[in-house]
């Protein structure tokens, strides 16, 4: 999918900026605890920090991984919770890559979020405000499976609340959660962090051993996985 989409709404010029943190901030507001004065909105969208940030409240930052650190080729899935592309690449990508590759230790898959709206970024923000990796990679994936149900729905942040909510999660913590600047810094930053080093044009962006790509199917995917493992010197798997 491409993200021209994601700039018009956060409007042109803003992609890989530190004006980008602070616009998708401000988009997440409007169900929170938004002021209703102007003016209080357009300081605090003037003083959000952009430097990399480490949530101090309990979760799961940064890269979440699938499969062996130990393993020798790593794919790097740049994802969106509101693409219907990331959405497909969840339950039909990446459950081969699971059974061909990740499961036996030849592969390392590491997903990161690329948010696009607010309702990508509170979603994201909730996925991660949970006790363990197992359980974000579990909402991840009803997120994902669920995306045009919750997505759709007239009250989309419910929705949510209801998906994470299978993991524990409190509809008051997860407003907590999607409220507490440090997590949205955090998921803002790794959207600026992949759109500037590997000047994402499209989504879902994979990156394999370094090498940034778009999704080139399946089949092809395999075969550029498959020279990566020759390379490193693992056969005979």
């Amino acid at each position: 999918m491409k993200i021209n989409s994601f700039k018009r709404a956060v409007a042109p010029g803003l992609v890989g900026s530190g004006i980008l943190a602070s616009c998708l901030i401000l988009a997440a507001q409007p169900v929170l605890a938004q002021s209703s004065s102007p003016a209080a909105n357009s300081s605090q969208a003037n003083t959000v920090p952009v430097e990399s940030v480490t949530p101090s409240r309990q979760g799961v930052w940064g890269d979440i991984v699938y499969g062996s650190a130990e393993a020798p080729v790593e794919l790097i899935e740049y994802g969106s919770l509101t693409c219907p592309h990331c959405a497909s690449f969840s339950s039909d990508v990446l459950p081969r890559l699971m059974q061909d590759y990740i499961n036996d230790g030849q592969l390392r898959f590491v997903f990161r979020n690329f948010v696009r709206d607010r309702y990508d970024l509170a979603a994201a923000a909730a996925s991660r405000c949970l006790p363990d990796t197992d359980a974000t990679k579990r909402t991840l994936a009803a997120l994902f499976a669920e995306q045009s149900e919750w997505l759709q729905s007239s009250n989309p942040y419910q929705a949510i609340a209801d998906i994470v909510g299978r993991e524990g999660l409190t509809q008051e913590a997860m407003g907590q959660c999607i409220s507490d600047q440090e997590v949205r810094v955090h998921i803002v930053q790794m959207t600026q962090n992949g759109a500037e080093q590997f000047d994402i044009k499209s989504i879902p962006t994979l990156v394999l051993n370094g090498i940034p790509m778009v999704f080139p199917g399946y089949d092809t995917l395999k075969l550029r996985i498959d020279a990566q493992i020759t390379a490193s010197g693992l056969t005979g798997q």
